[in-house]
């Protein structure tokens, strides 16, 4: 991405300093802030605009003053030339200052916001842009019948518009409403490597996925009766993440989003035939209750009734059908439920997502997916790979490049802090010490009971 997060004093992380990449995993002892730090990531990506870097104040900087003055002059150019094409280096000490003068003034309602908690702190919060010099930005005006358009695009081709009033038009001067509108968009290019934020494109797998599965119904209908009783009949309702409320909510509402998305055809296909061993569906009944129908059936079951290797793949292969745009994946310990075959597999799915322009953000316990990983890594820099591809069955989708992948390791000792490094990628991919010094424990206890 181009930025880099640093947090301290964060729930129990002590500090950190995180840069993902297009397959980020997160690992390390239980209760030590890998969904912290991934509730995080995911908040900035999904609600950044809402609530961290747009959410401005009636107190004005200098900083925010020449930024807006800069976004006036890129707008008149366009306006002149009919396209206008811009170095983000001409304002990029700006740009920092703004985004950080607004991240301290709003890092506190935005972590409340993510946990719909006051009890979860953090002392600091900074969000580093970088590679800002090789960065263009192009502002075009454009007739659109009798409206006209400004649209703000970056070298992604991802853009964003905002139609100009009768007003806007005749007079060539935007509203102030509207600078501010672009002024916010910049950041929302800057921090999102899809381009803009999508609304539900970046989508957060809870670790109780499965459960929620089960009872999203209930849940549904409970949330309705919150919703509608009067006061005096609701019982109190402990609110969930916000995390968790989105995943509820892009989960409910699947089947409205038209015909699916053909990019992960192939993926879905691996899921349902080398996984699930039949197909995951949403039913035609009112309720869009999802159905699992096995591999030589013809009709469908509840997932209720179905294995937990069914549920537990349900809502990825679900998702991966039907989500118009799915820009990144913040997916916790996707090796639940799983044999340590299928745990492969997995890992096999999550390599194929990166490489298919999906931002995986990854939280496991599993050292076989990181082997597998590793392997992918090992595979990619070796000369006769495509021999030993053909052996295996894999195709260039499946490898990975060392720089595609970023590992950080969470360690807390009892009653301390939570310590977060970088680790580093040799030859052979990536060495876990809390994952191997777990084995060896284990081994050194076989030889001595086993003997």
């Amino acid at each position: 991405m181009g930025w880099k997060l640093k947090v301290s004093g964060y729930g129990k992380i002590e500090s950190a300093e995180v840069e993902t990449a297009p397959l980020t995993l997160f690992v390390g002892d239980n209760n030590s802030g890998k969904s912290y730090l991934m509730s995080l990531l995911w908040g900035i990506r999904n609600l950044g605009v809402e609530l961290l870097y747009g959410n401005e104040s009636e107190l004005r900087t200098a900083a925010e003053d020449r930024l807006l003055c800069w976004v006036k002059e890129q707008v008149k150019a366009a306006r002149e030339q009919g396209e206008h094409i811009v170095q983000v280096s001409e304002i990029r000490n700006d740009l920092q200052t703004v985004l950080q003068e607004r991240v301290n003034r709003n890092k506190d309602k935005f972590i409340k916001a993510i946990f719909n908690s006051q009890d979860v702190e953090i002392k600091e919060m900074r969000i580093e842009l970088k590679g800002l010099t090789d960065i263009s930005l192009k502002f075009r005006f454009q007739h659109l019948g009798k409206g006209m358009i400004i649209a703000l695009s970056n070298r992604k081709k991802s853009e964003t518009g905002l139609f100009l009033t009768e007003k806007e038009q005749k007079a060539g001067i935007l509203k102030e409403e509207s600078y501010r509108y672009f002024v916010n968009q910049l950041f929302a290019l800057m921090l999102n490597d899809s381009g803009l934020a999508i609304p539900n494109g970046e989508i957060y797998f809870p670790a109780a996925r499965t459960g929620f599965m089960l009872t999203k119904d209930i849940i549904n209908k409970a949330g309705r009766r919150a919703a509608f009783n009067v006061a005096e009949q609701q019982e109190g309702m402990a609110p969930f993440v916000r995390p968790i409320n989105q995943f509820l909510d892009v989960i409910n509402d699947l089947t409205l989003e038209g015909e699916s998305n053909k990019n992960f055809a192939e993926v879905v296909q691996y899921l349902e035939n080398g996984m699930a061993d039949g197909i995951v569906e949403m039913s035609s009944l009112p309720n869009k209750e999802a159905m699992y129908v096995p591999n030589g059936k013809s009709t469908g079951m509840p997932l209720r009734i179905a294995s937990a290797v069914v549920t537990e793949l349900s809502p990825l292969i679900l998702i991966l059908k039907h989500k118009n745009v799915v820009s990144s994946l913040f997916y916790e310990e996707p090796e639940m439920c799983l044999h340590p075959q299928l745990q492969q597999k997995m890992a096999r799915v999550l390599c194929q997502l990166a490489n298919a322009g999906v931002q995986m953000n990854v939280t496991t316990h599993s050292d076989i997916i990181l082997q597998h990983i590793n392997n992918m890594i090992r595979l990619s820099g070796r000369e006769d790979r495509e021999e030993i591809c053909r052996q295996f069955g894999y195709t260039a989708v499946d490898l990975l490049r060392p720089d595609q992948v970023k590992v950080y390791q969470l360690t807390a000792e009892a009653g301390a802090k939570t310590k977060v490094e970088e680790l580093s990628c040799g030859e052979n991919g990536f060495a876990v010490p809390t994952f191997n010094n777990a084995l060896d424990r284990i081994m050194d206890e076989a030889y001595v009971i086993q003997e």
